[in-house]
């Protein structure tokens, strides 16, 4: 089925935002690495490991980690207008990296929340897939995530297969990732196992204002994983609720895993304590062969399922 022109106009706003969205200074880096992460290309040294204990907190003039005992221990600029970089969008190949499938969000659901609550909670459970039968380097990001209005941010707890800047290798890992502005911040990674049950947890723990300004406090994490906890916080509404396969580096089908992974037990509170109507929006990619299905469209105990 054809998407919309309102539904286009979105996808091309995530493309270019959240996984092409990088700072000024790439103009000056040209020779500068360019990684792989859960919100897109980003420079190496965009990219930023968040100790135990601490949170990445926004002011209006920029970004900071901020570690247990109070101490700034990372600061960055906000730009307000950062520059861009062509994304590899599904379907396209690079000279330098040619591939079987496509890369990208080559399959996700996702739904905007136009009620004037904002979303307060947002959950998932998932069950590790099976071990892909070969390894060519792939990378696999499979997570639910939140975005705000204007695409250039965005909060996952993330399982992944592969090597990412937070680590990893041939085998599945968790981390908690949050794109703001021009930079990315993650956890650390923790190994888990194929069969392993899942739940990723986004929790909109308070809102505080100043002078016209509200800040919103949220905490990403795997439940029983705390190494994956990330506390954040942002002055943006974070309104669009996305659940997602993201796939780099991968050659042929047998670099997936097998079979199918629901997306379950999906549940979204407002902060009006509402379970609000949602009408997921599925995209697949059926050049490929992958799909994805909405199974339930309940805020309550929902459920999408990836096909490969």
């Amino acid at each position: 089925m054809l998407m919309s022109h309102k539904i286009f106009l979105k996808f091309a706003l995530l493309m270019v935002h959240i996984f092409a969205g990088v700072a000024n200074p790439i103009g000056t880096r040209a020779s500068e690495d360019l990684v792989q992460t859960p919100a897109g290309l980003f420079p190496i040294s965009n990219v930023h490991a968040v100790p135990l204990g601490a949170r990445v907190h926004q002011t209006p003039t920029a970004v900071q980690v901020i570690a247990a005992n109070g101490t700034v221990i990372h600061s960055a600029p906000i730009t307000l207008n950062p520059a861009v970089i062509p994304l590899q969008k599904p379907g396209n190949l690079s000279s330098s990296s040619r591939r079987a499938l496509r890369s990208g969000y080559v399959v996700y659901t996702d739904w905007e929340n136009i009620d004037p609550s904002p979303i307060s909670f947002f959950a998932t459970s998932w069950t590790v897939p099976p071990t892909p039968a070969t390894y060519d380097g792939q990378l696999l990001y499979w997570f639910n995530g939140l975005v705000p209005n204007s695409y250039d941010g965005i909060l996952q707890p993330v399982l992944q297969f592969g090597f990412s800047p937070a680590g990893g290798g041939p085998y599945y890992s968790l981390a908690s990732w949050y794109l703001i502005n021009s930079n990315v911040y993650h956890t650390n990674i923790t190994p888990v196992q194929p069969g392993q049950g899942l739940a990723g947890y986004m929790t909109l723990e308070q809102t505080s204002m100043s002078g016209s300004t509200t800040t919103y406090d949220w905490q990403s994490t795997f439940v029983g994983f705390p190494a994956t906890t990330l506390s954040a916080t942002t002055t943006q509404v974070l309104n669009g609720a996305y659940e997602v396969l993201e796939i780099y580096t991968t050659q042929t089908t047998s670099d997936l895993p097998t079979g199918s992974t629901a997306f379950e037990h999906i549940n979204i509170v407002t902060q009006n304590e509402q379970n609000p109507i949602i009408l997921w929006n599925a995209v697949s990619d059926t050049s490929d062969g992958i799909s994805m299905s909405v199974i339930s469209s309940s805020s309550i105990d929902g459920a999408v399922k990836v096909t490969y």
